[in-house]
């Protein structure tokens, strides 16, 4: 191989690390069960008080739904709860309560999509929590900062997003989170590279 072929996969090869130290990391990972962080605040909480109220600044834009067991569903689609950390944190979960009218939330955090699914679950209507479908939202790898999230209803029906708990320092899991975001792009430097390579020896 010729000494320039090398030295252009080695700028190649340090283009990708450099792509991958400046590319979205941030992970999701939603799991079927109630992960409730350590310090967190109820969907609805005027309703429970937890203690840590004063480390989230939260405001609602549309119409909502509250119960006293702490839930807080926002209704129409582009109605979303925004909460802002007011300490730093590299992660934060969100613990949905779903039944037969919930359906498709977004996740955004400082402005960029990080989630989306649907939380509908085939739960009879007018249920109490304990039988409503608790499922947990992690966001992990989040630059240790402040942070703003947004949860937004997207539905173009008649379902509900349930915010049941939020806040941070989230317990471990088990489950695989979602791969970041930065493999695809490296392959494609390195998979150019060999193609380049491959040229030249043409």
């Amino acid at each position: 191989m010729k000494k320039n072929n090398l030295k252009n996969i080695a700028l190649m090869l340090i283009a990708a690390l450099m792509l991958a130290g400046t590319a979205s990391a941030v992970s999701t990972t939603y799991i079927e069960q109630d992960t409730t962080p350590e310090i967190y605040v109820y969907g609805n909480s005027n309703s429970k008080i937890t203690g840590f109220e004063n480390i989230f600044t939260t405001t609602i834009s549309g119409s909502t739904w509250t119960d006293a067991d702490g839930r807080l569903a926002v209704i129409n689609e582009g109605d979303y709860m925004l909460i802002n950390t007011e300490n730093p944190t590299s992660e934060f979960c969100i613990v949905f309560a779903s039944d037969r009218n919930d359906g498709y939330a977004r996740v955004y955090v400082d402005g960029t999509q990080v989630w989306s699914n649907n939380t509908y679950s085939d739960v009879g209507l007018g249920q109490s929590i304990d039988k409503q479908t608790i499922r947990t939202l992690q966001i992990t790898d989040l630059d240790y900062s402040t942070h703003s999230i947004k949860i937004k209803n997207t539905n173009s029906n008649d379902y509900d997003v349930t915010i049941y708990k939020y806040g941070y320092d989230c317990p471990d899991s088990e489950e695989i989170p979602e791969f970041p975001t930065i493999a695809a792009p490296i392959a494609a430097i390195i998979g150019l590279a060999f193609i380049f390579v491959k040229r030249q020896e043409e």
